[in-house]
């Protein structure tokens, strides 16, 4: 406070920390100028959380850079007022600026990974913060930057002082930028998807965090999202954007539980439930731009345990990076036409799994067998057929679309490599492809840019069924795109499976998608396997205490419950759980528990369950 008042900006008090009244805001551009944001109105008083809420191109993130000042060149702003604590922004100069986002008004971001400096440890990283803005030695920013550690509900913050960004998992890291946003107490954190890549229970121990830093510090939140129930966990007020306006607004559970606008209930509509299957019918889809309505259909079959092939196996699948165990004698087959769900925390293993499956990753022990015939552990080695069966789709579509090259040459390169097409019979099998993910036959003629995320998405499954694969790992595949986009999605991957008869590796911290989607599930939990059984025998128990964990956090009815977490480390010889187990005895850290069936199909590793 005393360095913005010598640079000559004093706060006056007043009980609205944010007033943001009739804002406006349009980009420049060579064709002409874009209407982002049209008299957005927001306020939020002290200790308040509000939830912005929209899809992608609402406009959300644009409010958050007005009002951090952030805005790029090119951006025109008009607002009657753009206030922090009754002081107006926009008359501020670039020292003030400096000082208001340092000392007041602090930001998280959607990536952990990339806020963070990876040349730099945790601890430097937060006391380069802290004494930037205060008069204390470097002694002292250490002592309270473990104390801000220890607030964020990490366990041995003295050793994650030490330790690097890529040591740590996706929550640890966003947990500690939160330590650093909130080290000079700001009265206003702004974030900006903050939980999008992480799983349930981290989800739930951050908003415990931000219900603390309010209730302690009366700190305000605007919490940016396209996570519904995030919002309608976190928040007290929400207000729902759509093409840059606020269509509807008011107390969260009020706006969610009876929405009045058709956006909104589109929105809602759109999130599968807990109980909710691909069995019980498709998910509603929002019209958009390239969006066409599809019939709603119930597959009776789907879903049920069918005595078929084998199509994925995997036996004794162990890896380790460095000294570091990633991955403990994983045994698991998935049926043909299967769809098997994989959960668990950042850092469980499951993308490790992911790649090893699909030869991407060579495991240090233990093999993979398709369709009964063990295959080489790198693509590479693999034979072109083995090559076609196994196909993976990615949690960024960015990933596997080449930015240079238009869609219609990304998807003919499989056609030719994997299907053996002429150059000929490509450019019509091209059309049925984006045909298949309901994309318009003109996007051959794009280059990713110019698609939507929904859009790229899409393209990137129609190139990973380019070569009718019998086997697809979808990692995170909906995890960064707007609810209404991940049910278009979710419903086209259960027509593509349907057809074609796919099995599906299917990955996602959103217990509600691996509900809907899934036949089968397994829990993983620091690489080793704790749960597998059917979809409903998961939802409805009984579980695995780690399982048990991950449904808490993902009700709706959850109280968050934070729960002091450390970087991985080696594992112990006996559960690895039993360190967060609220049922374990001393036995439980003496051997490791092995998996018990506790009914047919439904195996459970644990020494309290299934005995």
């Amino acid at each position: 406070m005393a360095a913005l008042e010598e640079s000559g900006f004093k706060l006056p008090m007043s009980s609205s920390v944010l007033n943001v009244d009739q804002l406006s805001i349009a980009y420049d551009g060579r064709n002409g100028s874009h209407s982002a944001v049209s008299g957005v109105s927001l306020h939020i008083g002290q200790g308040e959380a509000l939830g912005l809420v929209g899809e992608s191109g609402s406009g959300k993130s644009s409010v958050a850079l007005a009002i951090l000042r952030y805005l790029p060149k090119n951006a025109r702003i008009a607002a009657s007022a753009l206030e922090f604590q009754g002081r107006e922004i926009r008359d501020l100069s670039a020292e003030q600026l400096r000082q208001l986002r340092g000392n007041h008004i602090a930001t998280v971001y959607q990536h952990p990974g990339a806020a963070l400096n990876p040349s730099m440890t945790i601890g430097r990283q937060i006391t380069e913060t802290i004494m930037r803005h205060r008069p204390v030695r470097h002694d002292e920013a250490r002592a309270r930057a473990a104390e801000l550690l220890e607030h964020v509900r990490v366990s041995r913050p003295d050793r994650v002082l030490d330790l690097y960004p890529h040591e740590l998992s996706g929550g640890m890291q966003q947990r500690a930028n939160i330590a650093i946003a909130i080290a000079l107490d700001p009265s206003l954190l702004v974030l900006d998807e903050p939980t999008t890549a992480l799983d349930a229970s981290v989800q739930s121990e951050i908003i415990a965090i931000l219900h603390d830093l309010r209730k302690d510090h009366k700190t305000s939140v605007l919490l940016i999202s396209h996570d519904i129930n995030m919002i309608r966990r976190s928040c007290d007020r929400v207000a729902v954007m759509q093409s840059g306006t606020v269509v509807e607004s008011g107390v969260a559970a009020d706006v969610f539980d009876n929405p009045r606008h058709a956006y909104t209930k589109a929105l809602i509509a759109s999130i599968p439930a807990l109980n909710y299957t691909k069995r019980d019918g498709r998910l509603a889809e929002t019209d958009g731009p390239g969006l066409a309505a599809h019939p709603t259909a119930n597959d009776e079959a789907a879903g049920a345990r069918k005595e078929r092939q084998i199509a994925i196996a995997c036996k004794g699948i162990s890896h380790a990076f460095g000294s570091q165990p990633v991955l403990s004698d994983i045994d698991l087959d998935i049926g043909q036409g299967e769809t098997f769900g994989l959960i668990g925390e950042s850092g469980s293993g499951k993308s490790t799994l992911a790649r090893i499956v699909t030869g991407l990753q060579k495991p240090d022990a233990g093999s993979v067998e398709l369709f009964g015939r063990t295959v080489a552990p790198r693509v590479e080695q693999r034979n072109l057929a083995e090559r076609r069966d196994v196909q993976m789709v990615f949690q960024s579509p960015d990933r596997t679309l080449n930015p240079r090259q238009r869609i219609g040459r990304i998807l003919g390169r499989p056609l030719r490599r994997l299907a053996g097409l002429r150059r000929g019979e490509v450019r019509a099998r091209v059309s049925d492809l984006l045909q298949s993910v309901r994309l318009a036959g003109t996007t051959a003629e794009q280059k990713s840019r110019s698609l939507s995320g929904g859009q790229r998405q899409r393209a990137a499954i129609a190139r990973a069924f380019a070569g009718v694969p019998k086997v697809v790992v979808l990692d995170e595949p909906t995890s960064a795109l707007d609810v209404s986009v991940q049910a278009t999605v979710l419903n086209l991957l259960n027509d593509l499976q349907r057809d074609k008869d796919t099995t599906y590796l299917f990955i996602s911290h959103d217990l509600r998608v691996v509900r809907y989607m899934a036949d089968r599930i397994g829990v993983l939990y620091r690489g080793r396997l704790v749960e597998t059984g059917s979809s409903d025998q998961i939802f409805r128990g009984p579980n695995h205490p780690y399982t048990e964990l991950l449904l808490a956090a993902s009700s709706d009815e959850a109280a968050p419950t934070p729960v002091a977490i450390e970087a991985a480390g080696t594992q112990s010889k006996g559960c690895s759980f039993a360190d967060r187990c609220p049922l374990a005895l001393p036995d439980c850290r003496k051997a490791e528990p092995p998996a018990r069936q506790v009914a047919p199909g439904h195996l459970i590793a644990c020494w309290r369950q299934g005995s």
